[in-house]
């Protein structure tokens, strides 16, 4: 199942009594939020967000470095490149997994 923005926008608007379209306008403000932080991220820091209780997106810079072409054996330069990444809690997945339990229980 994938959940999309707006049916995110939708249960939030329903489980809190705001209206849709500032449920809506709140997500996309975070969404830019979020790439603005990304954004400033350095060589030597890891930029993390924490988007829910126990969930934090985060990126860094994997620095330029030398690897091997598997297919020719020559050394080839690779550019550095920002390398996103999602980090849970052991709460947040244990909270997951008794879900997911009591849910098969029923």
């Amino acid at each position: 199942m994938i959940v999309t923005k707006d049916q995110m926008a939708r249960k939030l608007a329903e489980q809190t009594g705001y209206y849709l379209r500032d449920v809506k306008i709140l997500l996309s403000a975070m969404d830019d939020v979020v790439k603005e932080y990304f954004a400033e991220v350095t060589d030597d820091e890891e930029v993390s967000v924490q988007v829910v209780e126990g969930v934090k997106i985060s990126c860094k810079i994997v620095p330029e470095r030398e690897r091997v072409n598997p297919a020719t054996g020559e050394p080839v330069v690779c550019k550095a490149t920002v390398k996103p990444g999602v980090k849970y809690s052991t709460a947040f997945r244990e909270t997951i997994q008794k879900q997911y339990d009591d849910k098969k229980a029923e």
